[in-house]
């Protein structure tokens, strides 16, 4: 018998291995709290400028190229949900049966250089985006709440078509909350989850750095190496030796020259990813 369950226990450890995981994965699946019904019943909308969180009034549109002002995001939308036709779009909180309070923020999500302790005004990372809140016209209270990121770009007209898409994503959210609304189990493991693009990019390019920064250091060890362990002829006297002795130098600076700049350009091509 002893023998018998020497012999299953290697076959039993992977089962209950497979089904405890089983187990955690069907715990990850969890009810979706309903949408709030006067979210889905209603039909007016009075929509509201929730303004520009910005740092000096509309400096911060002119250094990320996005034209407009600060008034842009309550016009897109507005111009938005108005070709739509969806609702019946008001002037007053008593004709309204919700209130679309559209914001543009911009908070500080990171540091290009975390390991750096110093401070420096153009070492923040930002993550514009648009936060649209679905509040209560009566009591002001928030019902719900949609936010779309603006992926930065890399001039004037990607930052301005980038923008347009954060509207356009975010108009396309606030339909699928009230034409369609989820109401069965949801796996958080099978949802898109939109990570802020800026974050995403300011980890890939601090990768790229990294791979940079090894790429350099071993390319230029494994040159000055090769450079310094390159074989010489014999030398017999004192100023021959030295003459050698200073060749072979050159060759380990060149080589430990050439390595880091190969190690650079192949940190440089390797996939980064996150």
């Amino acid at each position: 018998m002893s023998r018998i369950i020497s012999r299953g226990i290697p076959y039993l450890a992977p089962a209950l291995v497979l089904g405890s995981a089983a187990n955690a994965q069907q715990s990850t699946v969890i009810q979706r709290a309903p949408v709030p019904q006067q979210v889905l019943a209603a039909r007016t909308v009075l929509i509201g400028n929730g303004g520009s969180e910005s740092y000096g009034a509309d400096r911060y549109f002119r250094l990320t190229k996005y034209d407009g002002g600060p008034d842009r995001p309550y016009t897109a939308f507005y111009n938005a949900m108005r070709s739509w036709g969806h609702y019946e779009l008001v002037g007053a909180t008593r004709d309204a049966d919700l209130l679309l309070v559209i914001r543009f923020a911009n908070p500080i999500v990171d540091r290009q250089y975390p390991a750096v302790d110093r401070q420096e005004p153009n070492a923040w990372l930002y993550d514009p985006q648009l936060n649209l809140t679905i509040n209560d016209p009566r009591t002001g209270l928030p019902l719900w709440t949609i936010t779309e990121h603006i992926e930065p770009g890399r001039d004037r007209a990607a930052d301005n078509r980038h923008f347009d898409d954060a509207v356009t994503r975010l108009l396309d959210d606030l339909k699928r909350l009230t034409l369609t609304p989820s109401s069965g189990e949801v796996s958080p493991a099978a949802e898109n989850l939109a990570l802020p693009p800026g974050a995403i990019a300011a980890a890939q390019r601090q990768q790229r750095w990294q791979h940079i920064g090894t790429g350099v250091t071993l390319g230029g060890l494994a040159g000055a190496l090769i450079g310094f362990t390159a074989k010489t002829g014999p030398c017999d006297e004192v100023s021959a030796c030295a003459t050698q002795g200073q060749a072979q130098l050159r060759k380990a600076e060149w080589g430990t020259l050439g390595g880091a700049i190969a190690g650079a350009i192949v940190g440089l091509l390797w996939p980064v990813h996150f």
